[in-house]
């Protein structure tokens, strides 16, 4: 290369760095933001991806897992039954008909259907065999039954030591029965079976025989078939279709059978699947579809070893190198199968269960991941890009975001100081002459504020409505058949129409709601509109009273029926006969008396204290309670019969929040009544105290008004009550209409709000303590009286402390929050600029 090429690929390169800086801001943020955002989403999803690769691969070791201990589990219950129907009729006589009978019964019952039951007997040759043929049970004569094979009396010889109550469980055999029938005098019948043994116990108390009970093996393989299935008990959702088996492998590692369709249920027995691609030994006597494995397939011969010792494990692919290249995205999980042959001895491994399922989660896990981090590192850099293209044109227009603040001050009314986050000197030239014509404007705003405040603080304390009583009187009664109930609202309307309902037919009633809803008026008022108004109405508050007492009050005594008793009692039930019976709190019922009232409401008949006569009572029954019965009932602690027994009418009496439309006409007719009951003077409401009241949430509905309001008439010291007569909950008195009415100003730019303004330069007319503690209550947002003592100083008392903190709560500075030592004094923030649009 030539002096002049290198000079030329130097000025070459120079160039391409000058163009690259001379690009905009834009192109040069692309450039450098852009590789790095995509360098860590790439590295951040492949992480993601081998994190939930090892955690899909532990789920389905563990759902590999669960589905052999659960194949293992239903065999050892199906041996289980087989040992207790064999142990059933091993108690019977040694009967030929009592085989069959069972045999009948069992298959009539859903139960497991054997091949064979027999008798054989030990000390003569009197044996009963029955076999299944079919759907008939067919015994077998004398003659056929040393026709069988393998003979069975040469396997009980070997069983001589078997004790009464043990079963013997056999090997998977081939078991051929002779079944002859008139068309086929010759025929035997065939079958893999297992069998089971027990001792039968005779009249002298010896062993005089052996009871056998056989099943085919196709049973245990259909239950295979099952768990492999959408039939499995254990199945919850459908997984790809991939291959898999499971089967059963006894302790000689012969691979007896395997799993099937669970369409497949009559199939032969087969292992094609489990040998698939290995080498071994085909074929055992009795069994020609078993197959026993090479002994250098490690993996399977370790399974059948841990079979043996009882472990329960889990094979992977990378566990063995011997796999077969066909199983190498294989998990095989196994579990040996026990069977316990009496009470007392511990279980034995008969034979393992293995599982294989073959799974492509993993791989269909990586294609999606790559997909999807395909599309986020798409959208990220195209998001990437629009927001370096945003920021770069707010750092480029300052001086159109300004314009924006001013046109969004003059939209809203808002005159706040306008700070932005530049420093030229251009735009903060600007930004101080706007600030400053702000600052005289909220000046004159000011003087606004304040009028409109003293005027409508004056407007609070003037009367709400004239509070002679026949003014009332038409709103109070829009309903004059339930005078007692006051409201005009709809949840009072839907309250009175189903009290007027409920009095039109006479059942028993159940009524709900909070605590001073009003429950003892609406039961009044049934009664007082039902036919029984000319008989008694009796009220018992079953919460006031202990068991023994209510008992006593509800269905009475006779005399000397205790030590106490001198004289006979009717009781609550006689008292009302033929009225109505008002029980309140019937939730605090205990047991014992939910008891007698359910009796009660079943016969109509009660029997008091002592007395062996039952009396006949005719009562209206009308309970109410405060708390939910449902919930009661989940606990246990309330009865649900009774409870469906007293809500033959339910009807729910609304609290006082969701009818705060009634909240004035309630209170005119408590300053009415009490005028009328106490003697007092008949007072009216301000709109401010009106207005307290409606911003109450009232938990103790209408009864804590009703105390409210008599509290507030016994103190007011003139003919209308003010806000401040009414001593309800503090954070209720607050009057956020008051601070609404007045504009907001601003003061000067660059100056911040003096110690003597609010947020919007309102003059706030602030002492010397308080201008003093303002920038240590700006500094840290909340604080208690105890801190503003500290920060005022000068050591004021806690009562000068208190008087300082509600002023600057009625200036609209601070807000309240919490109770008694817990309360604290919070900083109302200014409301920001709201976000610039760019262009």
């Amino acid at each position: 290369m030539s002096i002049f090429d290198k000079k030329w690929q130097i000025s070459g390169l120079r160039g391409l760095k000058n163009g690259l800086w001379a690009r905009s801001l834009h192109t040069r943020l692309i450039l450098w933001l852009i590789p790095p955002v995509m360098t860590i989403l790439l590295i951040t999803g492949y992480l993601s991806y081998r994190i939930s690769y090892q955690f899909i691969n532990t789920a389905l070791e563990r759902t590999v897992k669960l589905q052999t201990r659960a194949i293992a589990h239903d065999i050892e219950q199906f041996f289980d039954q087989c040992k207790q129907d064999l142990l059933f009729i091993a108690q019977s006589p040694a009967d030929i008909d009592q085989i069959g009978s069972f045999l009948a019964k069992n298959r009539m019952a859903g139960g497991i259907e054997y091949q064979m039951a027999a008798f054989f007997a030990q000390k003569n040759a009197v044996h009963h065999v029955v076999v299944a043929d079919e759907k008939e049970f067919a015994p077998i004569s004398s003659g056929e039954i040393a026709q069988i094979e393998p003979n069975p009396m040469l396997l009980l010889g070997s069983l001589a030591s078997l004790k009464p109550g043990s079963v013997w469980i056999s090997p998977v055999t081939e078991l051929e029965l002779p079944l002859a029938t008139p068309e086929q005098p010759n025929r035997r019948v065939s079958s893999q079976v297992i069998e089971f043994v027990t001792p039968h116990v005779g009249g002298d108390g010896r062993i005089d025989g052996f009871f056998v009970l056989t099943v085919d093996i196709v049973k245990i393989r259909n239950i295979l078939s099952v768990f492999n299935s959408p039939e499995s008990p254990i199945w919850s959702y459908p997984r790809t279709p991939e291959v898999r088996y499971s089967f059963l492998v006894d302790q000689e590692g012969w691979i007896l059978f395997q799993s099937e369709g669970p369409e497949k249920e009559n199939a032969p027995l087969s292992t094609y699947l489990a040998r698939s691609g290995l080498e071994g030994t085909l074929g055992k006597p009795g069994l020609p579809g078993a197959f026993r494995p090479a002994s250098h397939y490690g993996y399977f011969w370790k399974m059948v070893k841990d079979i043996r010792s009882g472990v329960f494990g889990l094979i992977k692919p990378k566990d063995y190198r011997d796999i077969h290249i066909g199983h190498k995205e294989h998990y095989l999980a196994y579990s040996p199968v026990y069977f316990k042959t009496a009470p007392e001895t511990t279980p034995a491994v008969y034979a393992g269960v293995a599982y294989v399922d073959i799974s492509r989660l993993t791989l269909a896990a990586g294609y999606k991941q790559v997909d999807v981090m395909f599309i986020i590192t798409l959208a990220s850099s195209v998001l990437v890009a629009l927001l370096i293209f945003l920021l770069g044109r707010a750092v480029t227009r300052p001086l159109l975001h300004l314009v924006h603040a001013v046109e969004h001050r003059q939209e809203t009314g808002h005159l706040e100081p306008i700070s932005l986050p530049y420093r030229g000197y251009e735009v903060s030239a600007l930004q101080t002459a706007i600030n400053g014509l702000i600052q005289t404007v909220s000046a004159q705003l000011n003087q606004i504020r304040k009028k409109d405040r003293a005027i409508y603080a004056a407007t609070l304390k003037e009367a709400a409505w004239v509070p002679e009583e026949t003014q009332g009187q038409d709103l109070i009664q829009t309903c004059p058949e339930i005078p007692q109930i006051v409201g005009t609202g709809t949840k009072i309307d839907s309250l009175k129409n189903e009290i007027l309902k409920a009095a039109r037919v006479d059942v028993d009633v159940l009524i709900l709601g909070e605590t001073g809803t009003g429950k003892q008026l609406a039961a009044e008022a049934i009664h007082d509109l039902s036919a029984r108004s000319e008989r008694p109405f009796i009220s018992i508050n079953c919460g006031a009273l202990d068991e023994n007492l209510l008992l006593d009050t509800l269905f009475g005594h006779i005399r000397g029926a205790f030590t106490e008793a001198k004289t006979d009692r009717k009781g609550a039930f006689l008292e009302a006969h033929g009225g109505t019976l008002f029980l309140d709190e019937i939730q605090t019922a205990s047991a014992r008396v939910q008891q007698s009232m359910l009796r009660v409401l079943a016969v109509r008949k009660i029997k008091p204290l002592g007395s062996d006569r039952e009396i006949d009572v005719d009562v209206r029954i009308i309970t109410a309670s405060n708390a939910d019965l449902k919930t009661l009932i989940a606990e246990n602690r309330f009865r649900e019969d009774l409870y469906y027994r007293l809500k033959v009418l339910t009807i729910h009496t609304p609290p006082l929040r969701d009818h705060m439309e009634d909240v004035p006409l309630l209170a005119r007719h408590f300053l009415q009544a009490q005028g009328r009951q106490k003697g007092l003077k008949v007072l009216g409401l301000s709109r401010g105290a009106l207005e307290k009241m409606k911003q109450y949430d009232w938990p103790g509905n209408v009864r804590e008004l009703e105390n409210c309001i008599l509290r507030a008439a016994v103190m007011a010291e003139s003919r209308i009550i003010q806000a401040e007569d009414l001593f309800i909950d503090a954070s209720a008195d607050q009057n956020p209409s008051q601070e609404a009415l007045a504009p907001e100003v601003h003061p000067a730019p660059g100056q911040g709000a003096p110690e003597n303004f609010d947020r919007s330069g309102l003059e706030l007319n602030l002492n010397p303590r308080q201008q003093k503690a303002m920038p240590g209550i700006r500094e840290r947002a909340s604080i208690t009286r105890g801190e503003y003592q500290k920060l005022a100083g000068e050591r004021i008392s806690s009562r000068t402390a208190v008087y300082d903190l509600k002023d600057l709560v009625e200036k609209g500075v601070l807000y309240k929050v919490g109770k008694g030592p817990a309360t604290r004094y919070c900083w109302r923030p200014a409301k920001p600029d709201p976000p610039e649009e760019a262009e």
